[in-house]
C-alpha cells in the first residue's frame, strides 16, 4: 500500500508545516499581481479551445467515471488538497478531468425525491430514465420494494452497458464498493429494491413474484462482461468461509440458495482464459493481454479506503482501471467501461472529509491513467457524480490555508462568534454534531482535525451525513463530447452516450453519417455518351478485345433481360433461383440478391448476361465494356451477380473486368484477386462489389 503510506505521510507533513510552507511561497507568486498573467492564462485557454474543432467521430469506446457523492464542493476541496500535497497553495491546482473541453450540469433528483439516492440516479445516468428512490434498472412506475409492479419485463430499462454488450462491444465494471451496490448494479440489474443484493436479503414473497437478487443478475445479465472488479464476496457464495478472514463469521458467504456464483460465472467460458482473484498478489499476476475474462472480489463487503491498510492487500482504483482498459482494448469493436469511486460517498456519510477527499484524489489518478491509455479520437471519457453531499467550504480562510485544517473568520480571526475554533470544511448534518450540556460546541484546539478519522462538525444530528440535492458537474472529452452542455436532467447522460457510441435505438444518425461518407468517396465522374474512341487501355491491365466481335444488346434491357445467340427469344427472361446458394469460396452472401440461372452449356448466353449486368452497374455501354473485357470465353463457373451498390470509377471497372482473362480454374476466387490488385481491404471492397461464385447447379 505504498500510495496509502505516501498519502498519510503527506497529510502529516502538510498539517504540521502547511502554513509556514505556503507563506514561504508568497514571494514566488509575485507574478499573480500582474494582470498580464491572468490575461495570458485566459488567452491561452481561448486559443486552445477555438483551435480544436468539435470531435464528431463515433465513440468506439466509452469510459464513464462516477464519483459517488462527488458534488462541486467535494471537487473543489479535492483540487485544493491535491495542490497543497504537491507543495502549492492549492487553489490553482487542476484535477485530471478539469482540462476536458466540455462541461455540463446534471439535475440529480429522483422521480419521487428532491434529494436522490444512488440507485435511482444510476438508473438515470445509465438507463436514461428517472426512477424512484431505492430502485434500480426500472422505470418510475415501480415503487421501492414492489416486485409485482415490475410486470415481468414491462418496466425494466436497459443500461448503456447492456446495450454495448448486445452490440458486440466488450464491457467492464470497476468499483471500490460491492459489485452489487447501487451504482454498479445500474449497469446490469433490474430491481425494485437496491438492498436485495443476495437472495438472503429478499423477502419470500418477492421471490415468489419472480424477482431475482442483484448478485445473480450480475452473473446472468452480465455474463458476457469481460471485467468485473470490486468488493462484495459475501453475496456470491453460500455460507462459505472467507479466504481473507477465515475466523470472522460475519464475513462468510450469505447466500441461502446453495449457488456459487463465481463458479457459475465461469460456465460457458471453458475455451477462454478466465480468472477469479481476491487479493492484490493474484491481481498483479493477471496479464491483461492474455486474459479474456476477469472477476475480482477483494473484500466481503466494500473495498478498503485508500487511506487504510489491508491484511491481504488489494489494488487501488487506478490499478484496477489500468488493468480493465488494457484488457478491453483488445476488442476491435470497442468497449464500455464503468468506473466508480464509490467510497467518496462513504467517507462523507461518516462525516470524515479527509477520507472522502483522499478517495476523490485516487479517482483523479484513475482518470489520468485512462487518459494516458486512450485517444480522444475514438474514446469518450465522462466524469460525473450521482449526487452531492452537504459538505461546505466556509469561513474566509487565507489563500493556501490547509483545506483540512482550521478555518478563519471574516476578520482573520481563528474562531467563530462563540469563541471556539472551527474547520474550513463542515457538514450540514451528520455524526459530527456535538453540543455539550452547556450548549457549546466541542473545543477542537487540541484535536488533530486532519486525521483520517476526524469527523468534521455538523449543524444537525444525523446518524449518517446525508446526500445533498444541488446539481453536479459532468465533464467530457472525446467523440461527441460537446453533447454535454448546459443544464440537463441526469437521464440525458445515458442518451448522449447512446448517441455518441451509436448504441441501441440511437443508430440512425450513424447510418446517415456512414452513407454520407460513402457518397463523398464516390467519384464525381458522370457517365458520358458512348464513343468508340474514348476508352484508353489501362496501363496495368492491358486488355485487347475486338469490339466488332461483341454481340449487340438493347441498352434499355433490364437487369435480368438476357439476349441469347442460340436462337432463344430476346424477350425471354432467365429463371431466378428462389434460394441463394453461397459458394464455398464466399463467406457472406446478400440474401436479397436474386441469382440468374443460365444453362451451363449456353456459354454465349452466359457471357451476354454477365455483360448486361456489369453494363448497368458501371453505367457504361456495350462498346465501352467489351474494350475492357478479355477475349477469353466465359467458363461455366463464373460470376452470376454484381451487387447493385457498385459505383466504381472507369479505371476501377477496367481493373475488375480485366481480371476475367486471369480466371482459368473452377475454384478461382475473383474477390481475392480484386482485393489484392485494387489495393484495398476486403471490408472496403465489399462496399463496392460483391461477386458470388456458382457451379451451375443453383
Amino acid at each position: 500500500m505504498t500510495n496509502t503510506c505516501m498519502f498519510l505521510l503527506a497529510v502529516v507533513v502538510f498539517v504540521v508545516t502547511g502554513p509556514r510552507m505556503i507563506l514561504g511561497q508568497d514571494s514566488d507568486r509575485e507574478f499573480e499581481k500582474d494582470p498580464g498573467y491572468w490575461q495570458e492564462n485566459a488567452q491561452a485557454a481561448i486559443r486552445d479551445f477555438v483551435s480544436n474543432p468539435l470531435n464528431t467521430n463515433v465513440a468506439k469506446n466509452v469510459i464513464m467515471f462516477l464519483g459517488d457523492g462527488m458534488g462541486v464542493s467535494t471537487v473543489t476541496a479535492a483540487r485544493i488538497l491535491k495542490g497543497q500535497l504537491e507543495g502549492m497553495p492549492g487553489e490553482e491546482s487542476v484535477l485530471s478531468w478539469e482540462d476536458f473541453p466540455h462541461v455540463a450540469m446534471s439535475k440529480t433528483y429522483n422521480a419521487d425525491r428532491q434529494v436522490a439516492d444512488s440507485a435511482g440516479t444510476a438508473t438515470a445516468y445509465l438507463c436514461g430514465a428517472k426512477a424512484n428512490f431505492g430502485t434500480v434498472g426500472v422505470d418510475a412506475s415501480v415503487r421501492r420494494g414492489d416486485c409485482r409492479a415490475m410486470g415481468g419485463d414491462k418496466h425494466k430499462v436497459d443500461s448503456v452497458a447492456r446495450l454495448a454488450d448486445k452490440d458486440g462491444k466488450s464491457v467492464g465494471v470497476v468499483t471500490t464498493t460491492r459489485l452489487t451496490h447501487a451504482s454498479p448494479a445500474g449497469t446490469y440489474a433490474n430491481s425494485p429494491e437496491r438492498g436485495w443484493e443476495n437472495d438472503a436479503d429478499m423477502p419470500d414473497q418477492a421471490k415468489r413474484d419472480g424477482c431475482k437478487d442483484i448478485a445473480s443478475q450480475l452473473i446472468e445479465n452480465g455474463r458476457n462482461y469481460k471485467v468485473l472488479l470490486g468488493g462484495g464476496r459475501r453475496n456470491f457464495f453460500d455460507n462459505a468461509i472467507d479466504p481473507e478472514y477465515p475466523h470472522e463469521g460475519s464475513t462468510r458467504g450469505r447466500r441461502r440458495d446453495g449457488r456459487n456464483l463465481v463458479v457459475e460465472w465461469g460456465w460457458g467460458k471453458e475455451d477462454f482464459n478466465t480468472s477469479y482473484v481476491w487479493n492484490k498478489e493474484q491481481f498483479d499476476k493477471i496479464d491483461p493481454l492474455k486474459t479474456d475474462y476477469l472477476i475480482g472480489l477483494f473484500e466481503p463487503s466494500h473495498m478498503q479506503y485508500v487511506t487504510d491498510t489491508d491484511r491481504a492487500g488489494e489494488p487501488t482504483l487506478t490499478e484496477m482501471t489500468d488493468k480493465a482498459v488494457r484488457m478491453l482494448q483488445k476488442d476491435g469493436n470497442g468497449y464500455f467501461l464503468f468506473v466508480e469511486g464509490g467510497r467518496i460517498d462513504h467517507g462523507h456519510h461518516k462525516g470524515r472529509a479527509t477520507r472522502a477527499l483522499a478517495e476523490t484524489i485516487e479517482m483523479e489518478r484513475a482518470v489520468q491513467r485512462a487518459k494516458d491509455l486512450t485517444s480522444a479520437e475514438d474514446t469518450l471519457i465522462i466524469v460525473t457524480a450521482d449526487h452531492s453531499h452537504g459538505l461546505s467550504i466556509g469561513g474566509y480562510p487565507m489563500r493556501g490555508r490547509p483545506i483540512i485544517g482550521l478555518g478563519q473568520a471574516y476578520d482573520g480571526e481563528d474562531w467563530a462568534q462563540d469563541g471556539l475554533p472551527f474547520t474550513t470544511l463542515t457538514y450540514a448534518n451528520g455524526p459530527g454534531f456535538a453540543i455539550h450540556g452547556n450548549g457549546r460546541r466541542h473545543d477542537i484546539r487540541r484535536v488533530d482535525v486532519a486525521d483520517k478519522d476526524y469527523r468534521q462538525q455538523a449543524t444537525l444530528p444525523f446518524p449518517d451525513e446525508s446526500h445533498a440535492g444541488e446539481d453536479v458537474s459532468v465533464y467530457a472529452r472525446g467523440p461527441m463530447a460537446h453533447l454535454f452542455h448546459g443544464v440537463q436532467d441526469q437521464s440525458y447522460i445515458a442518451h448522449a452516450i447512446k448517441y455518441a457510441a451509436c448504441l441501441g435505438d440511437s443508430k440512425e444518425h450513424c447510418l446517415q453519417k456512414e452513407a454520407a461518407k460513402k457518397k463523398a468517396e464516390e467519384p464525381t465522374e458522370q457517365p458520358q455518351a458512348e464513343k468508340e474512341e474514348d476508352i484508353e487501355t489501362d496501363a496495368t491491365y492491358d486488355v485487347q478485345v475486338n469490339a466488332q466481335e461483341a454481340p449487340e444488346v438493347d441498352e434499355m434491357s433490364s437487369e435480368h433481360d438476357v439476349t441469347h445467340s442460340t436462337g432463344r427469344p430476346a424477350t425471354e427472361k432467365p429463371a431466378l433461383a428462389t434460394t441463394p446458394v453461397p459458394s464455398p469460396t464466399t463467406k457472406a452472401v446478400n440474401k436479397t440478391t436474386p441469382y440468374i440461372f443460365i444453362p451451363p452449356s449456353d456459354e454465349d448466353a452466359r457471357r451476354e448476361a454477365v455483360f448486361d449486368l456489369i453494363s448497368e452497374r458501371v453505367g457504361g455501354g456495350w462498346k465501352k465494356l467489351v474494350r475492357c473485357l478479355p477475349g477469353t470465353q466465359v467458363t461455366k463457373h463464373m460470376v452470376q451477380v454484381v451487387q447493385k451498390s457498385y459505383r466504381g470509377s472507369k479505371e476501377r471497372a477496367k481493373k475488375i473486368l480485366g481480371l476475367w482473362q486471369r480466371i482459368n480454374s473452377e475454384d478461382a476466387t475473383i474477390i481475392n484477386l480484386v482485393t489484392g490488385l485494387d489495393r484495398c481491404g476486403r471490408r472496403r471492397l465489399a462496399k463496392y462489389i460483391d461477386i458470388h461464385f456458382t457451379t451451375g447447379v443453383l
